[in-house]
């Protein structure tokens, strides 16, 4: 890493318990073994980086349940985070706290806590002109699993320094009127597959009729649910195959693991499902404990509820308006 006391940087008080940066990935490398890595919500990647003034692509900070303090060692700029309704960003030597959906205003020494709240597993932090990392196979997201992007390859730790790109812009505070987080999500719409054939109807109705506990076992591999038992005869024989984000593992105990970003590239468990891409983004509005359900849908549904949920998002961006 470059002589980070040149220029603009974040230092990292505490670390949080599994914070990392990334973007939207890196894609072409999984024949190799390189998982895509990056956000998960990728459409709140867009919107927290645009109330910062930056391009919506910009790596942000993903964080997993709780969030870190960060010391401010630049002038200023502006700082935004896309979380649960009550999830909040916390400038704790001014007293200043606010909540999702808008952006606010750092200054050289603040002391930054991200709050993730009680209601979701994954929140997004942004700040304006983005951190000052070099992209690692055309991607700045971090795999910690082999050590790979962002800050050395790891997820945030106690005095970590995060260098920032020099924010030259002009900039205001922003605000989406009434924004509103994805709160209590119960219902995650799946393609039904690939492996139908490892799995009896009876087995498939079971799954989509059961109600399935969000377990503590999440990383950003996977989260492990907890449930009736689903039986499949694919054994322990099956051949390994590709594994797609959002897809549903059923494990040889008979318990589902949803596959998330950092995950392996192959496995073999049958995958009795996979959630729409739209449902992925609800993902982060869970918390552990809470017990969700699978609804099957079909493509031609999952691509119009994919069209109506980029609607929204795109309104969600035009709707910014300078404070």
């Amino acid at each position: 890493m470059t002589d980070i006391q040149k220029g603009p940087f974040l230092r990292v008080v505490s670390g949080g318990q599994t914070t990392s940066l990334q973007d939207r990935g890196r894609f072409g490398f999984q024949d190799k073994g390189v998982p895509p890595s990056g956000v998960l919500n990728q459409n709140a990647m867009k919107i927290v980086n645009k109330l910062v003034g930056n391009n919506t692509d910009e790596a942000v900070l993903e964080i997993f349940l709780s969030g870190p303090i960060l010391e401010v060692n630049a002038k200023n700029a502006l700082v935004s985070l896309i979380g649960s309704n009550s999830s909040s960003i916390e400038i704790i030597n001014r007293n200043v706290k606010i909540r999702p959906g808008r952006s606010i205003k750092v200054f050289e020494k603040d002391i930054i806590k991200i709050n993730s709240g009680n209601k979701n597993l994954i929140s997004l932090f942004s700040i304006s002109g983005g951190f000052n990392v070099t992209k690692v196979l055309g991607s700045k997201s971090t795999n910690p699993s082999v050590i790979m992007g962002g800050f050395k390859g790891s997820f945030l730790e106690d005095n970590m320094d995060l260098p920032l790109n020099n924010n030259i812009h002009k900039y205001h505070e922003t605000l989406i009127p009434k924004f509103k987080s994805h709160d209590q999500v119960k219902i995650f719409r799946v393609i039904i597959g690939p492996h139908v054939d490892k799995f009896t109807n009876d087995e498939i109705n079971k799954f989509l009729s059961s109600s399935w506990k969000v377990t503590k076992d999440i990383n950003r591999m996977g989260i492990k649910l907890t449930g009736n038992k689903i039986n499949s005869i694919a054994g322990r024989d099956m051949l390994s195959d590709g594994n797609q984000i959002g897809s549903i593992q059923i494990t040889l105990s008979g318990e589902p693991i949803v596959l998330l970003p950092d995950r392996g590239t192959i496995g073999g468990y049958p995958k009795i499902a996979t959630i729409i891409s739209s449902d992925l983004e609800l993902i982060p509005s869970l918390k552990i404990g809470q017990k969700i359900q699978f609804e099957s849908i079909n493509i031609d549904e999952a691509k119009k509820i994919n069209i109506e949920f980029e609607r929204k998002t795109n309104k969600n961006l035009s709707s910014i308006i300078k404070i």
